[in-house]
C-alpha cells in the first residue's frame, strides 16, 4: 500500500477544485475539470470509448437522447461524500454523481495533472 494512503482530509476549496491531504501529510490538489472528465462511472466511461465494462443488456441500443449539459455546469463541484471507507462521491451542477472515486483512483489523478 502507498504510504500516502488514505487520505487524512479531503476538502473542497472551491466549484472549481479540492485539496486532499494525505497519511504522510502530503497535500496534492486536484481540478474540477480533471476530475470530471475522468469521472469513473459506467456512463462517463463509455462516452471516453471505455468498454471494459460493458455486459449487453439488449442487442439493440436505446433511442434515448441525453442532452448534454454546459461545460461550466458539468465542471462545477457542489457536494463532496464519503463513500464507505474507501471512497468519494462528487456531485457536480448538472446532478451528475454516479462516479465512485476510490483513494486509489484519486491518488492516481494527482500524477496527471
Amino acid at each position: 500500500m502507498n504510504s500516502k494512503l488514505p487520505p487524512k482530509e479531503i476538502r473542497k476549496l472551491s466549484e472549481r477544485e479540492i485539496q486532499v491531504t494525505w497519511s504522510n501529510g502530503e497535500t496534492d490538489r486536484i481540478e474540477s475539470v480533471l476530475l470530471r472528465r475522468e469521472c469513473p462511472c459506467a456512463t462517463c466511461r463509455e462516452a471516453r470509448g471505455d468498454s471494459s465494462h460493458n455486459t449487453p443488456i439488449a442487442i439493440k441500443r436505446s433511442p434515448l437522447t441525453i442532452v448534454e449539459s454546459t461545460l461550466e455546469e458539468s465542471t462545477q463541484l457542489m457536494n463532496i461524500r464519503g463513500v464507505g471507507n474507501y471512497a468519494i462521491s462528487l456531485e457536480w451542477g448538472d446532478r451528475h454523481d454516479d462516479g465512485i472515486y476510490t483513494w486509489e483512483y484519486l491518488l492516481e489523478l494527482t500524477k496527471r495533472k
